[in-house]
């Protein structure tokens, strides 16, 4: 066959292949999916292939903007920072060194904060796997940024005895470390279960003292021992990352301190370290639930004090009072009552309150809310919620409605 022949079925095939994949992004629907490949006359193993690039497409459309261009494997895509929680870190990192000539990004992945650092400044980038680094160097060039960008294909663990390899990072200010969070029974939040563990930074301080690492967001703070700052981050209303702030990246030199921070708006808050006297009362005209960044980072108290409210019990995560308060950082709900939480009386006062589109919430107590779905029916036009939590140690249901 001649060869402008053969380019001309590549070409016509590329294009085919092209348009089936935007059908398919444009498919919510799995079982669709497959069914508009069959029909196509694809091969069952094709199939595979074709679901699982669709798959990767979709979900890589959340964390880049280029997902579309990009390679990924959906390990590797899991544990990849998102564009935008990658871009703070590196904001963050360069307002507190003021200049960062080099980087080390240990545990590189698919390149998910490699790409947002080597857009402000050279990163050496390691990580283990050939697959995973082959894709991080695609991922690079779609960028164009792979002349900013040196790959170092080896496990860690050696390479931190290996002279050549710490020739070649000795210039390095400051070191991103995202190990592996899989232990033999699958994710883990264990701490010494990474792979490498944790306490592999100790090693990394000997390259450079300001490290920050990406651990999960299930770990309990309290059990993190270590000299340095912990920080819990949100992204539109969501935990998506804890890291871990070493040597200059700390708030204090001295002293280490809790922080919570929620995405797009860049607002922090440290922990209060002091006692703090937050006062306790029934729920007042609105109740507010705090980011959930700062729930998991226990700053409810700081919360209070900051926005003058009160708690509703000392360890539910709602605050009360009178006044209408407008931040990011709080959900506001009007309190329409308090009760006893009876089928029959929430019925009976959704009724009165002309609430008959419901949502539910349960917070410290136990509530079976495929049942409480079942049973619990307003009549009216308004919208509700229904929060089933406990107040002064009580458990209660209190009715709000959506204060937009």
């Amino acid at each position: 066959m001649p060869i402008a022949k053969i380019y001309i079925i590549l070409i016509v095939l590329f294009f085919y292949m092209d348009e089936l994949i935007k059908k398919l992004l444009k498919t919510r629907d799995v079982c669709k999916r497959r069914s508009i490949l069959e029909k196509e006359g694809i091969d069952k193993d094709e199939i595979e292939e074709i679901l699982n690039l669709v798959h990767l497409q979709i979900k890589g459309k959340l964390k880049f903007p280029r997902a579309n261009l990009m390679k990924f494997s959906r390990e590797g895509l899991a544990q990849a920072s998102s564009k935008y929680l990658a871009e703070y870190r590196t904001w963050k990192i360069r307002n507190k060194l003021d200049e960062v000539p080099n980087c080390l990004d240990v545990c590189c992945g698919i390149g998910g904060d490699s790409i947002a650092m080597a857009t402000r400044w050279k990163v050496v980038a390691v990580e283990k796997d050939k697959d995973t680094i082959d894709m991080a160097k695609h991922n690079m060039r779609v960028y164009n940024l792979e002349k900013n960008i040196d790959f170092v294909q080896g496990d860690i663990n050696k390479l931190i005895e290996d002279r050549n390899f710490l020739d070649k990072v000795r210039n390095v200010n400051c070191i991103f470390f995202d190990p592996a969070r899989r232990a033999k029974e699958g994710r883990t939040v264990k701490v010494e279960e990474y792979a490498p563990p944790l306490s592999f930074v100790e090693k990394l301080q000997a390259i450079s003292p300001n490290i920050c690492v990406k651990i999960s967001p299930g770990t309990d703070l309290y059990r993190i021992k270590y000299d340095c700052d912990i920080e819990v981050v949100s992204y539109k209303g969501e935990v998506k990352e804890v890291m871990l702030w070493f040597g200059n990246f700390k708030e204090k030199p001295e002293s280490n301190q809790i922080l919570a921070s929620k995405l797009p708006e860049k607002i922090t808050l440290i922990k209060d370290k002091s006692k703090l006297n937050v006062l306790q009362s029934e729920p007042k005209k609105y109740l507010y639930e705090p980011d959930p960044a700062f729930i998991k980072a226990h700053l409810i108290d700081d919360l209070a004090k900051e926005f003058g409210l009160n708690l509703i019990d000392t360890k539910i995560a709602y605050l009360t009072g009178n006044e209408k308060i407008e931040t990011p950082l709080l959900n506001r709900y009007s309190v329409k009552r308090v009760l006893n939480p009876a089928f029959e009386k929430i019925n009976s006062s959704l009724s009165e309150l002309n609430i008959g589109r419901l949502d539910f919430k349960a917070r410290g107590v136990k509530v079976d809310l495929h049942n409480i779905h079942r049973k619990i029916r307003g009549k009216g036009r308004n919208e509700g919620l229904v929060i089933f939590t406990k107040v002064n140690r009580e458990n209660q249901a209190i009715i709000c409605m959506y204060d937009r």
